[in-house]
């Protein structure tokens, strides 16, 4: 279990540390599938109602701006939290399929964030859900045929058991080309982390 603020850790150590260069499989990364992916492709595994996920969202985009040309990224929701709550661990996945399939997961990722950890809601029931839904204008009806839907349920699904496959055992985590698996505690810098991802990109 993470005991350290990725976000405080990444702010400090840039300041001081330059991006290490050499990089071992099982100390920086594991193989997590024999098949790669054709495309370029850079996947973060995480969850909503995941505190370090939450801090490290800030970073995304500084993530994603020192990738390769052409790389893809993309989010795949976890669904073991909350923990012992098996109707909010599929809800919040239907929720983040939700956003994109709204094309507001740009706009509803921060949204969402912010009601777990910084004003305390519980997103246990759908109704929870629908509420910041509504509050950024999606109408009931809306949200409910989307929310509903058998294909959405269906490819809800199938990410709730992507992490697993990937052996992913925390979050947030960055899977590169359905390969490689990054231990993220393993680099001491966002620049590290930018050098060891275009790292396993090229492989």
């Amino acid at each position: 279990m993470r005991t350290v603020s990725l976000f405080m850790l990444f702010a400090i150590c840039a300041i001081h540390l330059k991006a290490q260069t050499t990089f071992e499989e099982g100390k920086h990364y594991e193989i997590v599938s024999t098949e790669k992916s054709n495309e370029s492709i850079v996947t973060e595994f995480f969850s909503l109602y995941c505190g370090h996920c939450f801090q490290f969202e800030p970073l995304i985009d500084q993530l994603k701006a020192g990738l390769k040309e052409g790389t893809k990224f993309e989010k795949s929701h976890v669904n073991y939290l909350p923990r012992n709550n098996e109707e909010a661990q599929f809800g919040i996945v239907k929720a983040f399929v939700a956003m994109q399939d709204l094309g507001m997961q740009k706009d509803l990722v921060p949204q969402f964030f912010a009601a777990i950890h910084i004003k305390n809601i519980n997103l246990d029931s759908e109704e929870d859900i629908k509420q910041i839904f509504l509050a950024n204008g999606v109408s009931e009806d809306k949200f409910k045929k989307v929310y509903t839907n058998p294909d959405l349920i269906k490819r809800a699904t199938e990410m709730s058991t992507l992490w697993s496959k990937k052996s992913v055992d925390n979050v947030p985590t960055l899977v590169v080309n359905g390969m490689y698996k990054i231990d993220i505690n393993s680099v001491r810098s966002l620049a590290e982390l930018i050098s060891l991802t275009n790292y396993l990109l090229e492989k």
